[in-house]
C-alpha cells in the first residue's frame, strides 16, 4: 500500500476524488469520515498496486507543473446585466463567462444544490442549470463524476468552462493529463471548504425549526441588503405547498465558516494559495474597494486575476459586458484577499469544535461559534458589519486610514 493513495496524510488530502476516477480497477471509494469529509478508501482485494492513484494526486508533486509562468494581471469589475448581477455573490463575472461559452456552443461545469441540498458539480449548456450555479455555496462539493464527461466534450472539440476551487481544477487538469485549448478553468478564490456532514445537520436543523422543506440556501444574498452584508443568509423553504423566506441575523453556520472553524484540514495548508496560480482566471470579491474607492459597491464588485494567455483571451471576449472595469496593481488585488497569497490560519479550537457539534447536534452551534476564543474579536466585526449603517462604517474606515 506504500504506492497507493493511502500514503497521503489526511491533512493533505483535498477530497477531490481524482484517485477514485483514475483507478483502473475501480477499487478506490470516497468515504466520509467522522467529521463529514470524504477520503479515499482502498479495497485491498482488488488493488494491484499500480500507483496511478498516488502518482496523479494533487497533494503530491504531480501538481507542481500546473502553475502558470504568465505575467499575471488584475482587474476589478461589475457586469452590466443587473438580473445576473443580483443573483451573483459579487460582481457577476461567472455569469458573463458562462453566457459567452454557451453562446459559442460550449458547456459549463459548476456547483449546484440537488433537490436534497447536496452540493455537486454538473456539466450543462442549459440556462436554467447555469442559474443554479450562481452564488456562493459554503460546503465542499462532489466533482469527480464530471471529469470523464468533460473529457468526452473536449475530444469532440467543444468549449468547456470549469469553475471550482483551485484543488478541484488541479484534479481535473491532472485527470486530463494535457492542456486543451478549449478548456477554460476559472478558480473561485477560496477561503476553505466546510464539512458536508455539518451542512446536512444545518439543513435538518432548519427544517425542524421552520417546519418545512429547505428549497435553497443563498449565502450572502444581495437582493435585500446588498453586497457586503455577508452575514445575511437567505433561506427559502416550502411549507404546506407555499414558499417562505427566512433571513436569520448572524447565522451560526456561515459564521463558523467565516471564522475557519469547520474547514477541511488541507485548507489550512493549501498548496494552491499563493501568487502563482494553476488556473486561467481567478475570481472573487474585491473587498479592497473600501480602500481604493472609499465606498462599498452595494451591487457587488469582483476582483479578477488573469493568470494565462488563454485566460486573457477569454476575459477580453467578455470585457464589453462590464459597466465598470478597472485595472488593479497586484498589491491592490491581494491586500484584502488573503487567499491570493496564503491559507487561512487554523483555529486552535477547530478539532474540538467540529467533533463536539457532530456528536452532540447542531442546536448548540451558535454558542460554540460566537464564544470560542478565536471568534470573540471577530464576532465584534460581524456585528459591526451587520448592524452599523454604511455611512458610519465608511466614516470610520476613512478616519482609520
Amino acid at each position: 500500500m506504500s504506492k497507493t493513495i493511502e500514503k497521503i496524510e489526511k491533512n493533505q488530502c483535498t477530497g477531490c476524488g481524482l484517485c477514485s476516477v483514475k483507478c483502473p480497477k475501480q477499487c478506490v471509494l470516497m468515504v466520509e469520515d467522522e467529521e463529514g469529509f470524504r477520503f479515499p478508501k482502498i479495497d485491498s482485494s482488488k488493488c494491484v498496486g499500480c500507483g496511478l492513484c498516488l502518482n496523479t494526486c494533487p497533494a503530491t508533486t504531480a501538481a507542481d507543473g500546473l502553475y502558470s509562468k504568465y505575467n499575471r494581471s488584475y482587474y476589478c469589475g461589475i457586469i452590466k446585466d443587473n438580473e445576473v448581477l443580483i443573483k451573483s455573490s459579487s460582481g457577476g463575472v461567472f455569469g458573463v463567462l458562462a453566457e459567452y461559452i454557451i453562446r459559442n456552443g460550449g458547456y459549463v461545469c459548476g456547483c449546484i444544490y440537488t433537490d436534497e441540498m447536496e452540493a455537486i458539480h454538473i456539466l450543462s449548456n442549459r440556462k436554467q442549470d447555469i442559474e443554479k450555479m450562481y452564488g456562493s455555496k459554503y460546503v465542499q462539493s462532489r466533482v469527480e463524476h464530471c471529469f470523464t464527461e468533460i473529457l468526452d466534450h473536449l475530444n469532440s472539440n467543444e468549449m468547456i468552462l470549469f469553475t471550482g476551487t483551485a484543488c478541484q481544477i488541479a484534479a481535473l487538469r491532472l485527470f486530463l493529463d494535457k492542456d486543451y485549448s478549449k478548456l477554460y478553468c476559472v478558480e473561485i478564490l477560496c477561503h476553505g471548504v466546510p464539512s458536508p456532514g455539518l451542512f446536512r445537520m444545518y439543513k435538518k436543523y432548519l427544517e425542524k425549526s421552520l417546519g418545512g422543506k429547505i428549497k435553497d440556501i443563498r449565502f450572502r444574498d444581495k437582493s435585500r441588503d446588498g453586497w457586503g452584508s455577508e452575514h445575511r443568509t437567505h433561506i427559502i423553504y416550502e411549507k404546506q405547498g407555499k414558499l417562505y423566506d427566512k433571513w436569520p441575523i448572524l447565522p451560526a453556520y456561515f459564521s463558523a465558516f467565516f471564522y475557519g472553524l469547520d474547514l477541511r484540514e488541507s485548507c489550512y495548508q493549501c498548496k494552491f494559495a499563493k501568487p502563482e496560480r494553476a488556473t486561467d482566471l481567478t475570481i472573487g470579491d474585491f473587498w479592497g474597494s473600501w480602500a481604493k474607492y472609499k465606498k462599498r459597491f452595494k451591487e457587488g464588485i469582483s476582483v479578477i486575476g488573469v493568470n494565462t494567455e488563454k485566460g486573457s483571451d477569454l476575459f477580453l471576449n467578455v470585457s464589453n459586458c462590464f459597466t465598470f472595469l478597472e485595472y488593479l496593481s497586484e498589491k491592490e488585488a491581494i491586500v484584502s484577499n488573503d487567499n491570493f497569497t496564503h491559507s487561512i490560519k487554523r483555529p486552535k479550537e477547530r478539532t474540538a469544535f467540529l467533533s463536539d457539534i457532530l456528536k452532540k447536534g447542531y442546536s448548540g452551534l451558535w454558542l460554540k461559534t460566537y464564544f470560542t476564543w478565536t471568534c470573540r474579536k471577530k464576532t465584534l466585526v460581524s456585528i459591526y458589519g451587520a448592524f452599523v449603517p454604511e455611512k458610519i462604517r465608511l466614516k470610520i474606515h476613512t478616519i482609520k486610514r
